[in-house]
């Protein structure tokens, strides 16, 4: 990876990234004192257009979200793992706090999708569905 950066010094930052650009400004004194700020995303193909009010990709707070963005975190589950939902706010307002579930898609990036154990739970709405990562935790055996 190469970071592409202006002559001068100030400007724009940019990296090419798995058909990304991100890219983040210099706001200060300038060279190595300078503060990055504006950190952005956006994929290698879009672009904004100037004669409307379309602006590609998105913004971002920190440098942790604008890596994320691009390279997600992977997995924390496996295909067939077997969990057990916390008793989380979010858990309990999904109406899945203590249910057991089989991970059926691991998607990385804090999210996963699962098929319930108990065949009358597994409602329509709870199919294909991508439940967070951190309110599940692997079912003791």
């Amino acid at each position: 990876m190469k970071v592409n950066h202006p002559q001068n010094e100030y400007g724009h930052y940019w990296v090419h990234y798995d058909n990304h650009v991100i890219s983040f400004a210099a706001n200060g004194e300038g060279g190595l004192d300078a503060r990055a700020t504006g950190y952005h995303v956006r994929r290698e193909d879009d672009v904004s257009d100037t004669q409307t009010d379309y602006f590609a990709g998105y913004f971002v707070d920190n440098p942790t979200q604008l890596i994320k963005a691009v390279k997600p975190d992977p997995p924390k589950f496996k295909v067939g793992d077997l969990i057990r939902f916390k008793g989380t706010k979010r858990a309990m307002r999904h109406n899945v706090a203590g249910k057991l579930a089989i991970v059926t898609d691991p998607h990385g990036g804090g999210m996963c999708c699962v098929r319930f154990c108990d065949p009358a739970f597994h409602k329509p709405y709870h199919r294909n569905y991508s439940y967070y990562e951190r309110d599940m935790a692997l079912a003791n055996a």
